[in-house]
């Protein structure tokens, strides 16, 4: 199979002299035989040639425009640049407390962070944003080809796992930057991702939550926020692998809601088990993912739109919790991030009313005051308390960037 991708991944002129060799060889080889035997298997060669090269591309069929900036957005991207990166990558928070964890925390740059901001930079139409982020991904990537999940403030090897959702979300950038710009480098990085992804995060049973290079081992799990059911459908293109990839992860999600009444779905599933995790909580922002991947192919449910609405109506907020019993919410907090993400599910159904209503909420954690050092971020001024992850999806949201189903 890895020889197949490898014919696949070639250049267009490799996969022709490949053919032809082929061709060559049969006639030398069959030279006295029947002349038919040796049209049929240049026809066949010609047929196989002509499949891989119409498979070799992927199109979104988006058209691209150029979307000027709003105020906020281009505030947001200002603290970003001036307050939170470096020529190494985007810091996790604002604060550094010089602390390495099981966790991302402080100065460290996560390839989650470098994929939204590549995202939000092929959107907006901003090459050169792209080009900076694009070079940071390249040196996450490992020799075997997985990309690294976090690295430290130096860009230091802190670990050798990675993440599907973040490779995807990569790999989804370079699609997008590839068909908008054309530059072959893009191309060429892309068929590496798409091949190592599959290589070491899809498995017969679907997608996997991460690979670890260092112990070459796959986790057993897939937490249902990951399934990019988009990026996958896009793939499908090149390999239809990814389309059994794309059905399962959609199934695991379908059954994966606690119903209809209370339209939240369970963490993660387990491939061994053919089991849920059974939570007491719903974490906000990993519901809202769910949402927004099923809201990218057309596929959010109702329910859960209006369950979102009633929260606003009734709680006039979306609290970091809830409990999976009751829906009820399990926490006075609130996040940012969510209402940044509601805003983007809100674009993608096309829901105007939705969308301005949690950008309203969403403008309230925007620092305004223009003598303070966090002048545009979205967080906590008194604590400075600032996530990268909060500040892209704002970005993002504030882009409103739609047009996916296509």
């Amino acid at each position: 199979m890895d020889e197949f991708y490898d014919i696949i991944f070639s250049d267009k002129r490799f996969m022709q002299e490949k053919a032809l060799g082929c061709v060559k060889m049969l006639i030398q080889k069959h030279l006295r035989k029947k002349t038919v035997f040796v049209l049929i298997f240049i026809g066949l060669c010609l047929l196989i040639l002509y499949t891989v090269s119409s498979k070799s591309s992927l199109e979104t069929g988006i058209k691209w425009e150029k979307i000027p900036h709003g105020p906020e957005e281009k505030l947001c991207l200002q603290f970003l640049q001036k307050s939170m990166s470096s020529n190494k990558g985007i810091f996790t928070k604002f604060l550094d407390n010089k602390q390495i964890k099981e966790w991302a925390t402080g100065h460290q740059v996560l390839s989650e962070s470098e994929g939204l901001i590549m995202l939000y930079a092929v959107q907006a139409g901003d090459k050169p944003l792209f080009e900076k982020h694009f070079d940071i991904i390249k040196n996450m990537i490992l020799d075997d080809g997985v990309i690294m999940w976090r690295v430290g403030k130096q860009g230091e090897l802190l670990t050798k796992t990675s993440a599907s959702i973040d490779d995807l979300r990569v790999i989804r950038s370079l699609v997008f930057a590839y068909e908008r710009w054309k530059d072959k480098k893009y191309e060429k990085m892309l068929k590496e991702l798409i091949y190592k992804t599959k290589k070491y995060q899809l498995t017969p049973q679907g997608l996997i939550d991460y690979y670890d290079s260092n112990t070459e081992t796959r986790a057993k799990t897939i937490n249902l926020s990951y399934i990019d059911l988009y990026t996958m459908n896009l793939l499908v293109q090149i390999d239809d692998d990814w389309e059994k990839a794309a059905e399962k992860g959609l199934e695991i999600i379908k059954d994966g809601l606690i119903s209809e009444e209370r339209p939240l779905f369970r963490k993660y599933y387990d491939y061994e088990t053919k089991s849920y995790s059974v939570d007491d909580e719903i974490n906000i922002i990993d519901y809202l993912k769910v949402l927004l991947h099923l809201s990218e192919v057309g596929m959010c449910p109702n329910e859960a739109i209006d369950w979102l609405k009633e929260q606003i109506k009734t709680h006039k907020a979306l609290f970091n919790s809830y409990y999976t019993d009751s829906a009820e919410p399990a926490s006075g907090l609130q996040s940012s991030a969510a209402y940044a993400i509601a805003c983007r599910i809100a674009t993608n159904i096309g829901d105007y009313e939705l969308y301005e209503s949690m950008k309203d909420k969403l403008l309230m954690f925007q620092i305004t005051e223009e003598s303070n050092l966090l002048y545009g971020a979205f967080g906590e001024y008194i604590t400075k308390e600032i996530y990268s992850f909060d500040n892209l999806q704002a970005l993002l949201a504030l882009q409103n960037f739609g047009g996916l189903k296509k």
